[in-house]
């Protein structure tokens, strides 16, 4: 999620403090500023204190709520799930249904792991602004690990046809595509996601459905160039050790299989190409 700041509100907090005592608006502004260098510096404690320290000065400022939103936002990276809901509520209560609140909070839902309420707040906020970024973009993800995939694809299309640099767009419809068994489309779509975006699981799925479609040399070239910028990668090694496996070279799939599992390889994936090894 993009970094926390609170600059955009700078303009419109010093607008309303014409009508404010001087030395009141100046330390509520000073308490703003320091908040926002130790979220720029990821100070999360000093943030905090910051910002309630603002909240405290003049807690009947109407745009409160941004602050509280950034206030949820800062416990959330500090694991306070609990502060940070509550926060985001005291929020929600100062400007209802506001987009940015309802982004934040369902980022932390996403944080707890509570797909189902990330999801519901992702539904309100783009009844509000139907074409933004970052939920368009969560939306899909979230609706394909819930296996709806005509809604992921939808929001995957949308999001690339309003915003064809974002990368995750073309990784999703990748995604999509090979679930669907349709492997030269899925690997054109991961192959853009690359060009606008170097990331380990698109490299991951790109080998992956090449090794499913049964083009090993393609498959092969794409992981090598794949370890050579994540040698350290136990699911890459993982699958050079099932292209070894596919042409009968067992000794150096064990081997790769081995070196995978030292590396932190997922479980699943060894479990699904080699289902008896031993931990």
């Amino acid at each position: 999620m993009k970094n926390l700041s609170i600059r955009t509100g700078l303009i419109t907090f010093m607008i309303m403090f014409c009508a404010i005592l001087p030395g009141m608006a100046q330390t509520y502004m000073q308490y703003v500023d320091s908040a926002d260098n130790y979220i720029r510096i990821e100070n999360w404690e000093a943030a905090e204190i910051m910002t309630i320290a603002a909240l405290k000065t003049m807690p009947a400022n109407k745009l409160n709520y941004l602050l509280w939103s950034n206030l949820g936002d800062i416990r959330t990276r500090q694991e306070n799930y609990d502060g940070a809901l509550e926060a985001f509520e005291i929020a929600l209560a100062g400007s209802p249904a506001n987009v940015k609140v309802l982004n934040n909070r369902a980022y932390t839902y996403m944080q707890m792991g509570n797909m189902d309420a990330a999801l519901d707040d992702i539904n309100e906020s783009l009844k509000k602004d139907s074409i933004q970024e970052w939920p368009l973009q969560i939306r899909g993800v979230i609706e394909l690990g819930k296996g709806r995939y005509d809604e992921a694809e939808k929001d995957f299309i949308r999001l690339k046809d309003i915003y064809p640099k974002n990368a995750s767009a073309y990784s999703g419809l990748g995604k999509i595509e090979a679930i669907k068994g349709n492997g030269k489309e899925s690997s054109e779509y991961f192959l853009k996601s690359l060009e606008l975006e170097q990331d380990e699981e698109t490299w991951l799925c790109l080998v992956m459905v090449n090794i499913e479609s049964g083009w090993l040399p393609k498959a092969k070239e794409y992981l090598l160039t794949a370890l050579k910028r994540y040698p350290r990668s136990g699911n890459l090694y993982l699958m050079r050790g099932v292209i070894h496996k596919k042409n009968y070279e067992n000794e150096a799939a064990e081997i790769d299989k081995k070196i995978a599992i030292d590396y932190g390889a997922d479980s699943h994936l060894v479990e699904k190409f080699f289902p008896n090894f031993k931990k």
